[in-house]
């Protein structure tokens, strides 16, 4: 039974950062938003800005209520860099808040006689609380003067925000506590019946239902995008033809007012330029790693990928930044891994790294990233917004059946995955494997289409160090939003033959370059091909999952344009081992 919700502790603290905070160990999801300066004015800086005190800080939460979060970390940080901002709380499931504006609201709230609950003063009127215990319509009646807010209808201005009248949202202490809405009163906000109106009838709309259709007519008009004046001569006219009597006609104007406060039907899918607000991008570790945004890392198998990445893990959750960097950001860390087992490898590989391994997620099934998989990895993220999430192999996770050689189907998924990091303002860093034949460029090296490359901001390719092998060097191939960093070079040292190596860093290189790093040995010849090379790396992250029948595999290539020949020397390159089970054959690797 979920628990009752209560204003207690630093909920009533004068501190907005406090109260935030507090919010956010409620269940609630914060987003931070401008304040008020001064001078009155929204601290966005635009004169003319029509939602002073109320709108998103753009840099931080770029996509607005969906950016919310319940990270303590990135609350703080918000607050750190905008110390006079005031914050939006998604309220928790179960809470309902009467948002009652100006005198028309309050005089529609008392004719709606609920029971006394506790209140918060806003500038310009009250925020009800209630406790609802039957789920909201979603279509709702409308109520002048009255937005109904739930977990599913946006942020609402928390206490002790700043209100652009210069007085602060307060909450009215006393012993009133979180009152319970009424059933009826939930039944009777749904929005029932559909109703076509027919002006050649007469009185279409009869009373107990003016109001509704006046709405609906409204908001149909509001979607084509006509403005409030147009709006509310439309309806004066419809109620004085239509309606049986006809709205008074400040009813009316109240009507138009309150629809045309809603956005526009193509208003969310485009937008002015000049009303962004500018934003530098941010780093989880400058310049090599990207915030909302996808970094890859590029390596042959068995060089030190997998250490690596662990290492910047165990930086993240310390918050100590390795020596290539000045700072790293602190928070947790998501792992999915197609081919290292979290308690023989994992796990201890962190700790040797000095990882605080109490703040990384792994994932515990495995799936690939079609739609299943995208949306268990949003609800993850949701739950549990990390700083970093790595992905090692990126071909592991493509959906089944997808041609990771096709461009157009890769950038789909790359966009999707994209679309993940900028949601939740977080660093992905995804790993692939190198292919042996010779590309155009440094960057088209990774198996895969060169769509993968497109999409990321930030690409990093790790070999041994071609003046000495016993160490790696990770240059920076690719940065779309900051100069290239220099070489980082580091060396995997074991203690023993069961221990897993330690990484010993080194001074970072200035002159080393990618195609210094990926030039062969002159003596090197007859390379694998491309195929053979994509084929190979297909074939090692469908068995790394365990034994599959060669008729189910012999399917699975074709689907992925691989022929039985290349799949044939891909086995031979990857040592397959082949056993029967009946009269079926099987492939597993060794």
């Amino acid at each position: 039974m979920r628990k009752a919700f209560r204003f207690e502790g630093d909920m009533l603290s004068s501190s907005v950062v406090k109260a935030a905070l507090a919010w956010a160990r409620k269940g609630g999801k914060i987003v931070v938003l401008h304040g008020i300066d001064d001078d009155g004015q929204c601290t966005c800086g635009r004169a003319d800005c029509k939602s002073s005190g109320k709108h998103p800080v753009a840099e931080l939460f770029p996509k607005g209520q969906h950016s919310a979060t319940s990270s303590a970390a990135k609350i703080r940080r918000a607050f750190k860099k905008y110390s006079r901002a005031n914050f939006g709380v998604i309220l928790s499931p179960g809470l309902v808040v009467l948002d009652v504006d100006g005198p028309k609201g309050a005089e529609t709230f008392k004719k709606l006689n609920l029971p006394p609950t506790l209140s918060v003063r806003t500038g310009r009127g009250t925020h009800y609380y209630f406790r609802a215990t039957v789920a909201l319509p979603k279509k709702k009646a409308h109520l002048p003067g009255i937005d109904i807010k739930d977990n599913a209808s946006g942020y609402l201005v928390g206490a002790p925000s700043m209100h652009k009248c210069g007085r602060r949202y307060r909450v009215r202490r006393g012993k009133t506590p979180v009152a319970t809405l009424p059933a009826d009163f939930v039944q009777s906000l749904a929005v029932t019946g559909t109703r076509t109106a027919r002006f050649d009838a007469g009185a279409a709309f009869k009373a107990g239902g003016r109001n509704n259709e006046l709405t609906k007519i409204a908001g149909s008009l509001r979607f084509r995008g006509l403005t409030e004046t147009a709006i509310a001569g439309a309806l004066q006219a419809i109620n004085a033809a239509a309606c049986s009597p006809p709205l008074d006609v400040d009813e009316v104007e109240g009507i138009a007012s309150s629809v045309a406060r809603y956005d526009a039907g193509h208003e969310n899918a485009f937008g002015w330029l000049g009303e962004v607000e500018e934003s530098e991008p941010q780093f989880l570790a400058y310049p090599y790693i990207v915030k909302g945004a996808i970094t890859v890392l590029d390596g042959n198998m068995g060089q030190g990928k997998s250490t690596f990445t662990c290492a910047v893990a165990a930086a993240v959750t310390t918050g100590e930044p390795p020596p290539f960097v000045d700072e790293i950001e602190q928070g947790t860390v998501l792992f999915m891994s197609a081919e290292d087992d979290p308690s023989r490898v994992l796990k201890p590989r962190l700790m040797k790294a000095g990882a605080d391994v109490s703040k990384v997620r792994y994932q515990d099934e495995l799936f690939t990233l079609d739609e299943r998989g995208l949306a268990l990895v949003r609800r993850e993220l949701t739950a549990n917004t990390p700083a970093l999430v790595i992905i090692d192999p990126i071909i592991a996770f493509m959906q089944e059946g997808a041609n990771g050689n096709n461009a157009a189907e890769t950038m789909h998924f790359m966009m999707e995955l994209d679309q993940l990091a900028r949601d939740f303002d977080t660093a992905i860093l995804i790993v692939r494997h190198l292919r042996k034949a010779r590309a155009d460029h440094v960057m088209h090296q990774g198996i895969g289409s060169i769509a993968i490359s497109a999409r990321v901001r930030s690409g990093l390719i790790l070999a041994p160090h071609p003046d000495d092998s016993r160490r790696r060097a990770i240059v920076h191939a690719k940065s779309n939003y900051s100069e290239t960093g220099p070489a980082i070079v580091f060396e995997m040292q074991s203690e023993g033959p069961r221990t897993h190596p330690k990484i010993v860093w080194h001074p970072c290189d200035k002159e080393l370059t990618a195609a210094e790093l990926l030039a062969p040995p002159e003596a090197e010849r007859g390379r694998p091909s491309k195929e053979r090379d994509t084929a190979t790396a297909w074939l090692e992250s469908v068995l790394r999952k365990g034994p599959v029948r060669k008729k189910v595999l012999d399917g699975m290539a074709d689907a992925n344009g691989i022929t039985m020949a290349t799949l044939r020397r891909a086995g031979d390159t990857l040592g397959i081992v082949k056993s029967k089970d009946g009269k079926a054959s099987v492939w597993a690797l060794p």
